[in-house]
């Protein structure tokens, strides 16, 4: 299985996970940290922009689009995501969480720009 393909279904597992934890009822965490909750939105967001960019990267998109692309798609999946849990008893919409889906996405976004440069295995060289 190439890297674009693995990228890509990796990213379809992250989302999904997310999705689904997302959806539980009454969901308490058994971390007691203050905004533990932004911490979690932020790494899994984190992950979900650092995944969806080196899929692009995969697709020969360059790494500008593939950052902007996937940081527009944390955008819209961050927003509906939000919109989702206020359909979930025990859970709210928060912008600030929204807010803490972003800058996640961001940070993985922008790192999948990086890490190749440290990690060259994480991307097919191209000529």
């Amino acid at each position: 299985m190439g890297r674009r393909r693995l990228y890509f279904w990796m990213l379809v597992g992250w989302v999904a996970l997310t999705i689904t934890l997302t959806s539980i009822p009454n969901l308490e965490t058994p971390v007691d940290l203050p905004h533990a909750d932004k911490l979690a939105h932020l790494g899994f967001y984190g992950v979900m922009g650092f995944l969806f960019a080196l899929w692009r990267r995969e697709a020969s998109d360059p790494v500008p689009r593939s950052i902007l692309v996937a940081v527009l798609f944390i955008v819209v999946l961050g927003a509906l995501d939000e919109g989702h849990q206020s359909f979930i008893p025990g859970r709210s919409m928060e912008f600030n969480d929204w807010l803490a889906d972003m800058a996640g996405g961001g940070i993985g976004s922008l790192s999948s720009g990086i890490f190749p440069a440290v990690f060259p295995f994480l991307v097919t060289k191209r000529q």
